[in-house]
């Protein structure tokens, strides 16, 4: 076997937004099985508590008696089934017999939650756990391993002597060999695996055998299915979270979950594998290979892919020997179900260009009454769920071959409430510009279509790729606003895997049509597949097919639609999502706020409704402001920010933004963020959906701009561009940025004349202060965080950069209290001069 194709990878469940990865190489040989001895040799495992082996007794009689007669175990009552391997099952006992050619055999086990109380109001699907594992024998105990993969090495080196000895991970569960068969299988004892408390199986802890049970159990040539209801106690499912957001765990509970476990061998000839490459993106596995001829342990990765093979290799386009199928479930609503295939199939041009015909299909899978037999969390079958949950989210992923990235299972969640989400963001970006949109329930057409693209995304993750939140920004603004433009290019972003969401940019007088306002498999989508998945000839290795793949990822370097976000670009304006048109933000904020506006008129004539409550006004309303906060975040990061390019080692990666474009930012924000503006202020609308909460609405918002602006990370940068500038007038600088920052929020106070401070503008000046106070004085917890910890405020220019700034405000706000124009100003100047002593105090 080539030595790259021992490089193997540890097995990853990859979910929206989530991408763990690692990697590793194929297994030492198998250890010879050793002949039943009378006694188990020094150094055996210990029983795991509650399994077979633990037990004073079980199916085949008490533990201690050895192996019994093959009669004596399976009995006459079992019931039988032959596959992986032969399966009894006796009443409420399972029994495998371990053929000695499967000891020391790779599999995947899976167990996925089938109907389960751990869901809270807001739906909890998906979980369960995905391991490798092997079954190996010591004497008369059979054991199931984990393999862990965290290190490899070539099993030719010498260094592969100890790093296989790091690949044996945790014993999960141990077995008495209860009898022999006369193939000389070890029949074991399995049941008790399903009813303990194994966390790496089993999602209840305390399990309480008598309130627990087996459903059934099925067997098959490469795999062995089996169902159980297990009641126990486990928390209850995380409030909140859903599309990022955070999750408070729930307290302990009694809970019954039917989990459904499949263990499939892992196929015999392992795919070869492709080296991952950051320019391309591709979610990917990770190892640390100790026999590399570099003089380290060096990190090496590989991508997750669907194996393809042709049925005619010479072919330039050939139909695959076995295409991706993803099985739609039954339970999805009929009348969505042509749009679910047809979300699928939308890759099918992409992987035509990668020289596979009929590659990838979405089918309905069989109901339980068209086949008993086929089961939706089969180890063996990718699966778009639908998840009765009122979530308003989708997810998609994947289960990996260890040995070399391949794809076993893709899975696609999609929770029955993402068409409110979907409702929700069509509206408030585009239904100026679709007609359908402007009244509710919107058409099932448009719905389905949305869905459709929901979908489409979620099999491009579930398939191998990550987000690319570059793509919306590799075209110009006033280019997606052309409908010959978009058609050429197929959309407004260069991928779908963005989240560019619905052309917003694009206005009524340009007349795009509807199905333009949707992101669609575009030229980045099907240049990722054609990196990922095309053939290379005469390569038989993954070393022998670089030279490849890097010309074939260099094309990025003449069309710029086809970069992929550059790894540790956080600064990077042009990498952001929820953003369309992000090349340039202010424009393209610009267009979107004038689309907004429009949304706003017709939030009354769409949402109320005679006879119904206003929510969703309230909710309609919310979302605009929801979008005029994002406008203001994407420009936001053009301050301090810097482009990027993945240029494999071809130049510099990263290039400080103009001046220009960060002192726009800046007076952008100044009239649109900093000013609350007047058609978020109607009364028609506020006195519909509350008796107060505009103020704290806006407070939110405009805080979260200033503590953008003022985060360290950020104000470090301008310090640092200014440093390593030649010019040092060609950048834009910290002392440039308070200036400016103190014209947009304090302006009132160096105007002449009479001084009125508004009640939005007190709120705003109150954020200014308290995104200083974090600065200045931040919290213990704050400095010693695990995750994103605080910089101390006296490690660089930013403390005293801030302190002077303070000073000088206090001055200004000492000298407007003279010419306040009105009671409440007065006050507010004088509580501003009294928090910035409070904040100078805490900070000395």
């Amino acid at each position: 076997m080539p030595r790259s194709l021992r490089s193997l990878a540890v097995l990853t469940a990859v979910a929206l937004g989530s991408f763990a990865c690692s990697q590793a190489p194929v297994p030492p040989p198998g250890r010879t099985p050793t002949p039943a001895p009378a006694a188990t040799p020094a150094g055996a495992p210990t029983p795991a508590p509650g399994t077979a082996a633990a037990r004073p007794g079980g199916a085949g009689g008490p533990a201690a008696s050895g192996p019994r007669p093959y009669a004596d175990v399976v009995t006459s009552a079992a019931v039988s089934q032959e596959g992986l391997f032969t399966l009894h099952r006796v009443g409420e006992t399972i029994l495998f017999e371990i053929p000695a050619s499967e000891l020391d055999t790779e599999m995947l086990l899976l167990s996925r939650p089938m109907e389960s109380t751990l869901q809270n109001p807001a739906g909890f699907f998906g979980g369960g756990s995905s391991n490798v594992v092997q079954w190996e024998r010591y004497g008369d105990r059979i054991v199931l391993r984990r393999q862990d993969y965290t290190l490899t090495a070539d099993p030719d080196s010498a260094i592969w002597r100890q790093v296989q000895t790091f690949r044996r991970g945790a014993v999960l569960a141990s077995f008495d060999i209860r009898a022999f068969s006369a193939d000389s299988a070890a029949v074991i004892d399995v049941t008790d695996m399903f009813f303990t408390n194994i966390p790496e199986l089993n999602p209840v802890e305390g399990i309480n055998r008598g309130r627990s049970w087996i459903d059934a159990t099925r067997a098959f040539p490469t795999n062995l299915n089996i169902e159980v209801t297990q009641s126990g106690q486990a928390r209850a499912a995380p409030a909140g979270g859903g599309f990022g957001g955070p999750a408070q765990q729930g307290p302990m509970r009694s809970q019954t979950v039917k989990v459904h476990f499949s263990l499939v061998r892992l196929p015999e000839t392992p795919m070869m594998a492709r080296f991952h490459d950051e320019r391309v993106g591709f979610i990917s596995s990770r190892t640390f290979d100790m026999s590399r001829p570099e003089h380290r342990a060096q990190d090496v990765r590989y991508i997750h892919r669907h194996r393809l093979e042709k049925q005619d290799p010479t072919a330039e386009i050939s139909d695959p020997v076995e295409p991706i199928i993803y099985w739609i479930d039954p339970a999805t609503p009929e009348w969505i179900r042509p749009w679910i295939i047809d979300g699928v199939d939308k890759w099918q041009p992409a992987f035509e260009e990668a020289g596979f015909s009929n590659a990838i299909f979405g089918r309905m899978a069989p109901t339980p009454e068209e086949d008993p037999e086929f089961s939706l969390f089969d180890a063996r079958h990718s699966v778009i769920y639908w998840r009765p949950s009122t979530v308003a989210n989708a997810t998609g992923g994947q289960i990996v071959d260890p040995r070399s990235g391949e794809i076993i299972k893709g899975e696609v969640n999609m929770y029955h409430n993402i068409m409110e989400l979907q409702k929700n963001w069509y509206f408030v970006q585009v239904a100026p510009l679709d007609e359908r949109a402007q009244s509710l329930p919107m058409p099932d057409s448009l719905m389905a279509r949305l869905v459709e693209y929901v979908v489409t995304h979620e099999i491009g993750h579930a398939i191998g790729f990550p987000h690319n939140m570059k793509a919306s920004a590799q075209y110009p603004v006033d280019s997606i606003r052309s409908r010959e433009f978009l058609e050429r290019m197929n959309g407004h972003v260069a991928t779908l895997m963005d989240y560019s969401r619905f052309n917003y940019v694009a206005q009524p007088e340009d007349s795009i049509p509807p199905h333009l306002l949707i992101p669609l498999v575009g030229p980045y989508d099907h240049f990722a597949v054609r990196w990922g998945y095309r053939p290379i000839p005469g390569a038989r290795t993954p070393d022998e097919e670089l030279p490849t793949l890097d010309a074939w990822a260099r094309e990025q370097e003449q069309f710029p639609w086809l970069r992929f976000s550059t790894p540790g670009a956080t600064a990077d304006p042009e990498n952001l999502t929820e953003a369309v048109g992000d090349a340039d933000a202010v424009r393209a904020t610009q267009l979107g706020m004038l689309n907004l506006a429009r949304v706003v008129d017709l939030l009354i004539p769409v949402a109320e409704v005679p006879g119904r409550s206003y929510g969703e006004l309230q909710t309609l309303y919310g979302e605009v402001v929801g979008q005029w906060g994002r406008y203001m975040g994407h420009v936001a990061a053009i301050v301090g920010g810097a482009y990027s390019e993945e240029t494999a080692g071809r130049g510099p990666r990263f290039t400080p933004l103009e001046r220009s474009r960060q002192q726009e930012a800046l007076r952008y924000l100044s009239e649109t963020a900093f000013h609350v503006p007047e058609m978020f202020l109607d009364p028609e609308i506020l006195r519909r959906i509350e008796t107060q909460g505009v103020l704290n609405r806006f407070r939110g918002a405009q805080g979260n701009v200033l503590n953008s602006l003022f985060n360290q990370a950020r104000l470090e940068r301008l310090v640092e561009f200014e440093a390593l500038a030649d010019n040092p007038s060609d950048v834009y600088t910290l002392a440039e940025l308070m200036a400016d920052l103190r014209s947009g929020v304090w302006g009132e106070l160096s105007a002449g004349g009479s001084v009125r401070v508004n009640p939005y503008r007190r709120n705003l000046q109150r954020a200014y202060l308290n995104a200083a106070q974090s600065r200045l004085n931040p919290t213990e917890a704050e400095l010693t965080r695990a995750f994103n910890p605080v910089p101390q405020p006296w490690s660089s220019d930013v403390r005293g950069m801030l302190r002077a700034e303070l000073q000088d405000l206090d001055q200004l706000a000492q000298r407007a209290l003279d010419r306040a124009g009105d009671a409440q100003t007065r006050i507010h100047l004088r509580d501003v001069r009294t928090e910035i002593a409070r904040i100078l105090d805490g900070e000395e």
